[in-house]
């Protein structure tokens, strides 16, 4: 027994000094048996000051980045966020599990690492024909940008601290497994301890308001005071739960647990929507057009449900047998979902080329695609129950590692290879000069769009390139109010009329119509869709013209024709946004038009509206469902 405890106190994260040895050795021959990877030593109260110092000043320095007191270069505002936002926690994380020198050399890689990432975020959206004095503070794919750098941190963390933990290069997959869990646990109570301080925080200040004691209030509108508390907070949470490792045990066991029983029904839907395809085919999959993300979303499940009832491979035959049949199956399908997904990417980008949002589902893919395949090596094996998923989920950790830095660099930027993609179906001749968009480089590219453009602008790009100069030199000499908003003009097929023999009026413009201002997507954007009415809603002889999108939750819109002939939006109709069961009834023609039952007062030229009372309205598509169900059933 003596042994045995021994052989688990090696297994703690590595502390410094003879004194602190003999703490731990004194602490395993004078407690009960625990088991050896929740057992921790006492940490020294200097750890747990020294974080919140970090945590101190943390808060400090994001206050004077946000408060644009220092750091006010746009080229190394984003660097300065995510350095002063996300290498204080890995040094706060680390403090007191890594040894002195190996902790400033990780907490100095991940400044470095994340300040090189925000540069370049910032460097890649400075249009080249941009007055520096224009240039935003932010970048548009900050957000993104900071999503990727925290999985990127949070799977090298893991790997930096389970190694230091085995003392050895590669740590053993159970490591690996307990340190990664422990350390996502560690964030997300953080993460709600500190929200949870902030609300007691408002409550407390609305109580002192209740008896005019408003000092409090005032207080937390400064942000020199909650930046430092919140991170302070951020960082005693992080340190609170570091040093109570049985507990954050206790919750890891339990949430597995309920996460694994999830899985017999996942893998149920999942294989049984799999199994459908061979009978519904794929084009309504296509006709979502969004295919490949909800298939990645169904890989992505199955991936944390496996491994919800995997864990560290050493449950066995503790795991109950339907749960065990359940994640052998969900191996297997993991494969179909990503090719299928990989197939109706494959589709789209032979139709129209790259984009940013297919690189990144591209990139996803890759991902996916270590997980199908080497999940199903694992289904198949005969050995011990999955025993080939722990190299597999170490081995894409550090592919997805390696793709997230790939897309935040100038290596696999995904405006870069849009913007070539996109340049060489021009020059292929795949998409005219005519019909070639233009504005995507100039709006939508940030600087390899623009450097694009002057590369057109000199007519030496393709046999089209006479023709693609004008078009260039126009755009680029167009004012950025104007290509605020990207001139589309509808094809062919964007617009059902109902009846089919309808036909759309002849004055009705098919282009020039700007976004944000109401009207249906298929007016704005090539990959939209409408299905268009034609009905005298005013009884003056000439039809007005009833959109509803297709695929898109925007209100159905109605166009009216005025005496100058120029069409506007006239009407709206929130509640039935989309709403399939309505637009069927208008395609039927099973509706009437009605006056309105009452007269209404007008002040100023202006309706006063009347609302009725007791009378029964539809306000949503719900209650429209209501109001027929009765008539289905006769």
């Amino acid at each position: 027994m003596t042994a045995s405890r021994h052989q688990g106190a090696t297994r703690l994260p590595h502390r410094v000094g003879a004194a602190r040895s003999r703490s731990i050795s004194e602490h395993n021959h004078t407690t009960m048996p625990t088991d050896p990877v929740v057992t921790a030593p006492e940490t020294p109260k200097h750890i747990g000051l020294a974080r919140a110092a970090i945590g101190l000043v943390q808060g400090l320095l994001l206050y004077l980045l946000f408060s644009d007191k220092v750091f006010t270069n746009p080229l190394i505002h984003s660097a300065a966020l995510l350095a002063c936002a996300l290498a204080p926690v890995v040094a706060i994380s680390g403090l007191g599990n890594l040894r002195p020198a190996m902790l400033g050399l990780w907490s100095a890689v991940t400044a470095t690492a994340v300040t090189m990432i925000g540069t370049h975020a910032a460097w890649r959206e400075m249009r080249l024909l941009e007055d520096p004095a224009t240039i935003p503070k932010w970048p548009t794919m900050l957000p993104l940008v900071c999503a990727f750098s925290l999985i990127i941190l949070f799977i090298a963390h893991s790997l930096v601290l389970a190694a230091a933990q085995d003392r050895r290069r590669l740590a053993s997959y159970a490591t690996h497994f307990d340190i990664a869990w422990k350390l996502f646990i560690q964030l997300a109570f953080s993460v709600f301890f500190t929200g949870a301080l902030y609300l007691a925080m408002l409550l407390g200040a609305s109580l002192f308001d209740l008896v005019k004691i408003r000092f409090l209030t005032e207080l937390m509108k400064s942000s020199a005071f909650l930046s430092p508390l919140l991170s302070c907070a951020f960082a005693c949470a992080l340190h609170l739960t570091d040093v109570r490792p049985a507990i954050v045990h206790g919750i890891r066991g339990l949430l597995l647990v309920l996460m694994s029983w999830l899985l017999p029904v996942a893998t149920l839907l999942i294989g049984g929507f799999v199994l459908c395809l061979p009978f519904t085919g794929l084009d309504a999959l296509w006709a979502t057009r969004h295919a490949t993300v909800a298939l990645l979303a169904a890989v992505a499940l199955l991936v944390v449900l496996i491994n919800a009832a995997w864990q560290n491979g050493d449950m066995g035959d503790s795991v109950a047998r339907v749960v065990r049949f359940s994640a052998r199956i969900a191996c297997v399908l993991l494969l179909p979902l990503t090719a299928i997904a990989i197939y109706a990417l494959g589709l789209r980008v032979a139709d129209h080329g790259w984009t940013s949002d297919r690189i990144f589902a591209a990139a996803a893919l890759l991902v996916a695609s270590f997980y199908a395949l080497g999940y199903l090596y694992a289904a198949i094996d005969r050995g011990g129950w999955l025993r080939r998923v722990a190299p597999v989920n170490l081995a894409a950790a550090y592919a997805a590692i390696a793709v997230l830095l790939a897309l935040l660099s100038p290596l696999a930027d995904p405006d870069r290879i849009a913007v070539n993609s996109q340049i060489a179906r021009l020059e292929s001749g795949a998409v005219s000069a005519a019909e070639f968009d233009y504005k995507f480089l100039k709006t939508q590219s940030k600087r390899y769009g623009t450097a694009a453009l002057l590369k057109l602008k000199e007519g030496k790009t393709g046999p089209q390139a006479k023709l693609a100069a004008g078009h260039a030199t126009r755009t680029l000499a167009e004012s950025d109010d104007y290509v605020g908003f990207e001139q589309h003009t509808v094809k062919p097929g964007q617009l059902a009329m109902w009846p089919a023999s309808a036909n759309l009026p002849a004055s009705f413009p098919l282009s020039d119509w700007e976004r944000n201002t109401g009207v249906p997507p298929c007016l704005t954007q090539g990959q939209g869709r409408c299905d268009v009415f034609l009905i005298d809603f005013d009884a003056d002889g000439k039809d007005e013209i009833l959109m509803t999108a297709t695929g898109a939750f925007s209100a159905p819109v109605v166009f009216s024709e005025t005496p100058a002939g120029k069409w506007r939006l006239s009407a709206r109709l929130h509640g039935m946004a989309q709403c399939p069961l309505f637009v069927d009834i208008l395609k039927r023609g099973d509706y009437k038009l009605a006056a309105p039952r009452t007269r209404q007062i007008e002040i100023a030229g202006v309706p006063l509206r009347l609302e009725p009372v007791g009378a029964r309205e539809l306000y949503s598509c719900v209650d429209l469902e209501v109001a027929i169900r009765p008539l289905r059933t006769h």
